[in-house]
């Protein structure tokens, strides 16, 4: 699944509107530098509180309009998104999926190959470049290699 990537101002907009929930859910009022509100606790049934509440989150969307698709949706449904591989399924904590480090060490072992045929060959002290053939045989070296 391809999402637009979230930019800049989603992701600030998105931190923005992360504080103003965490204080709410906190139970607290979510003041901002400037505000009067001497009043520290969060009122649901206080119409100013609400209305304080509203025109934070309303900013953020005026500030960065679509961020929630952007941000939540691109985590949700493409970096958590089981089928696309990105994070381990296994993990309690973000981290990549196992076929990533499987990846690296297959480069790794692979161009460790090719080091090691063309220095066979004389051409990396020569200061010649590596061919296509000496390539080709440092792939076929690798356990698991094609051609």
């Amino acid at each position: 699944m391809k999402m637009a990537k979230a930019s800049e101002k989603d992701i600030d907009a998105a931190g923005n509107a992360m504080s103003v929930l965490n204080d709410i859910s906190s139970g607290y009022y979510p003041k901002r530098d400037g505000d009067d509100c001497e009043d520290l606790h969060f009122d649901p049934d206080e119409p100013a509180h609400l209305r304080k509440f509203f025109n934070l989150m309303a900013d953020t969307l005026d500030k960065a309009p679509g961020w929630p698709g952007r941000v939540i949706g691109g985590m949700c449904y493409v970096i958590l998104f089981d089928k696309n591989k990105i994070v381990d399924p296994d993990a309690d904590v973000l981290e990549l999926h196992p076929r990533f480090a499987q990846v690296a060490k297959e480069r790794d072992e692979l161009l460790e190959a090719c080091i090691q045929t063309v220095e066979e060959n004389g051409h990396l002290a020569d200061g010649e470049n590596c061919t296509l053939i000496h390539l080709v045989r440092a792939i076929t070296k690798v356990e698991g290699g094609a051609a």
